[in-house]
């Protein structure tokens, strides 16, 4: 009868013990899992629209604003840490990087620095170099720039766009007239350009023998020797 009463005792001791150990465990371990989430994507929302997502399931945010880019919208979110549809637990701070805003700055001068340090500037103030053209200037080494817009000194915000005239060094002593015959005319402006020369009227002709806008005749004979950069005229062809 002892021994019954002491297996008795046993199990029951047993039964308490594993119900301590789930209300202290085995509960908080479930109520934990039922409050995971996988993590909206908010990439590319805007800061507010993302914390509220965020913040409707029970996460808090801390945002990290990186400089101005034109490859994202100002005040959108541009990453986030955990990654997105990783799941996360509730009361988890999600790091929300955001795109910054515009912002005012004073225009370098860049004449007399080269093309190649004048690109690597421009992406460091957050600046954009929309048109370099080339030109002969005996004031200004080759690929050094000569010419700037906006202007040293002029404020502007970030994300603004440059113009760079870049020299070709000295002028040659004499032009030659290149071979543009048979060429497009897209092609045809950049040979004349590269040779030091301009481009001058452009008449079209209807030819049904050749493709749209290739160049059909010029006004100075290839080869020539030019004492100046003149202006060849072309004769381009048209299909109708």
């Amino acid at each position: 009868m002892l021994t019954i009463g002491k297996y008795f005792l046993a199990i029951l001791a047993m039964i308490v013990c594993a119900l301590v150990l789930l209300e202290y465990a085995g509960l908080p371990l479930y109520v934990g899992y039922n409050n995971e989430h996988y993590l909206p994507d908010v990439r590319d929302h805007y800061l507010d629209k993302a914390q509220i997502e965020l913040n409707k399931l029970g996460y808090s945010t801390e945002v990290i604003v990186k400089d101005f880019s034109t490859e994202h919208e100002p005040g959108t979110i541009i990453s986030m840490s955990p990654r997105p549809f990783t799941k996360v637990k509730e009361g988890r701070t999600i790091v929300l990087t955001m795109a910054g805003e515009r912002k005012e700055l004073t225009v370098p001068n860049f004449m007399g620095e080269s093309i190649r340090n004048a690109i690597l500037e421009t992406q460091r103030l957050g600046l954009v170099i929309d048109t370099v053209m080339e030109e002969f200037n005996s004031n200004f080494s080759n690929d050094i720039i000569s010419y700037q817009s906006p202007k040293s000194g002029k404020l502007v915000k970030s994300g603004s766009a440059m113009t760079f005239m870049v020299s070709k060094g000295a002028p040659p002593d004499f032009f030659r007239v290149p071979d543009v015959i048979n060429i497009s005319l897209a092609k045809a402006r950049e040979i004349i350009v590269d040779a030091g020369l301009k481009v001058g009227n452009v008449i079209y002709e209807i030819n049904t023998d050749l493709v749209n806008d290739t160049v059909i005749d010029q006004s100075l004979t290839a080869g020539m020797k030019l004492a100046i950069p003149a202006r060849i005229d072309l004769v381009v062809s048209k299909e109708k």
